[in-house]
């Protein structure tokens, strides 16, 4: 594709200053990606054809984790996400892979003159692209089934606890907290596939959605009724502590890893090349999500004595990182995991 105009690929924080000018009338369409993710490859595609399509809007492609203040500035909490921005403010923002969503976006920001002259409506040519499911009916139902147990209370959110996206959402959160109850999240705006799933497989049109112990709950009213009558307290199992919740986790397989994210949705680099490096040794494993559970998450650091994520278990002992575990596949050491992790004994 020729070079377009007003499409602008970030490589540096002044590229960004230099086109973006928060002080015109002029609609910014960003699209924060990320190498790693898979989603990203066919949005980037998607956002390049409706530049070359739309002019009336100045298209600036961003990689998240190159500029850190700029995606924390937009409150970025998965990829892809597009942020679409006018005289400073956020107008309008599109989580996920969801090409027909993009486009009607692209859409209702751009103007074009020349079909106004004609008609008085706004005609706006944009991509034919229809998200392609990426699992079967019978692996999404598998997913949708771990991701409903993965925890004793588990919410189904817009956004993060720390960044949530609607106010149902934070006001789910809120009373959570104020309950201290404990629980995890998922995020469904970065995961458009899982978001209209669960529709049908809580049979529950709307978010956020509650399971206690893998069965569904209900919504934010139904939450709210059952919090002020003291029966939701009592569906929730007596909390256990941390370290009693670490040592769980850490023996819950015999190789078990903690990383960002999911296998099929890794949330860094690191955690994507860990899950590779897995795949291709052909090791059988469980994960858990660090970014769900900020307790494990920061626990976890002191309890083993290692900084960083992601971390990877045999037996309840620490191997390391990354790092460690690429050097040992390399040096063969790695091959007794493998062995171990694949023998029925194991």
């Amino acid at each position: 594709m020729a070079a377009i105009s007003n499409y602008t690929i970030i490589g540096t924080d002044d590229d960004f200053t230099a086109v973006y000018k928060p002080t015109t009338s002029t609609v910014y369409a960003l699209n924060f990606w990320a190498a790693w993710a898979p989603p990203c490859e066919q949005m980037n595609d998607v956002f390049e054809e409706l530049a070359s399509k739309n002019s009336n809007i100045k298209f600036i492609k961003i990689e998240a984790e190159k500029f850190p203040d700029i995606s924390e500035e937009y409150e970025i909490a998965a990829v892809p996400s597009f942020v679409f921005v006018k005289e400073g403010n956020v107008v309008d923002r599109v989580e996920g892979a969801n090409p027909p969503e993009l486009s009607k976006t692209v859409a209702k920001y751009s103007k074009s003159p020349a079909s106004s002259a004609t008609n008085g409506t706004t005609a706006t040519a944009t991509p034919s692209v229809a998200a392609a499911p990426t699992m079967s009916a019978e692996e999404m139902n598998a997913r949708l089934k771990e991701l409903t147990s993965s925890s004793s209370v588990m919410a189904f959110i817009k956004g993060t606890p720390t960044a949530p996206r609607c106010q149902f959402s934070r006001q789910l959160l809120e009373i959570l907290t104020a309950q201290n109850i404990r629980f995890s999240s998922f995020n469904i705006l970065a995961d458009d596939e899982v978001r209209q799933a669960m529709k049908a497989f809580s049979d529950w049109p709307t978010f956020p959605q509650v399971y206690v112990k893998g069965e569904f709950v209900g919504g934010l009213d139904v939450v709210k009724e059952l919090v002020a009558t003291g029966e939701f307290q009592a569906l929730v199992p007596a909390e256990k502590d941390l370290k009693t919740r670490m040592d769980e986790l850490i023996n819950k397989a015999p190789v078990m890893i903690f990383i960002k994210g999911s296998p099929e949705t890794p949330r860094c680099g690191f955690s994507k090349k860990l899950v590779a490096l897995l795949a291709d040794q052909g090791v059988t494993y469980d994960s858990f999500d660090i970014l769900e559970d900020d307790d494990i998450r920061q626990g976890l650091k002191t309890h083993v004595d290692w900084p960083t994520f992601p971390m990877v278990f045999f037996k309840g002992e620490l191997l390391g990182g990354l790092d460690i575990v690429t050097e040992m596949v390399e040096n063969g050491e790695f091959a007794q995991v493998v062995a171990e992790a694949k023998s029925p004994s194991a």
